[in-house]
């Protein structure tokens, strides 16, 4: 369930620029399968996508995603 819970998180720019990756590094990932650089600044992407890029740094962001998420639903279940 985890598995899939986490191709459902959307990574948006701002998750990107927060780990210090820049808009020429970004747009190496795009356009792919129909996505373009703006969807993605527009509406961010699945982490599913982002792991499928196979991009070391496209994954990175995902697992930062997945991590905040992860973490805010521990807290969740904490209060």
């Amino acid at each position: 369930m985890s598995e899939q819970r986490s191709n459902l998180q959307i990574a948006t720019h701002l998750d990107a620029k927060s780990l210090g990756y820049c808009n020429a590094g970004l747009r190496r990932w795009f356009p792919r399968d129909g996505v373009t650089f703006e969807d993605f600044r527009q509406q961010g992407v699945s982490t599913g996508w982002l792991r499928a890029t196979g991009d070391a740094m496209a994954i990175r962001l995902a697992e930062h995603v997945e991590q905040q998420a992860n973490s805010v639903a521990d807290e969740g279940a904490k209060a």
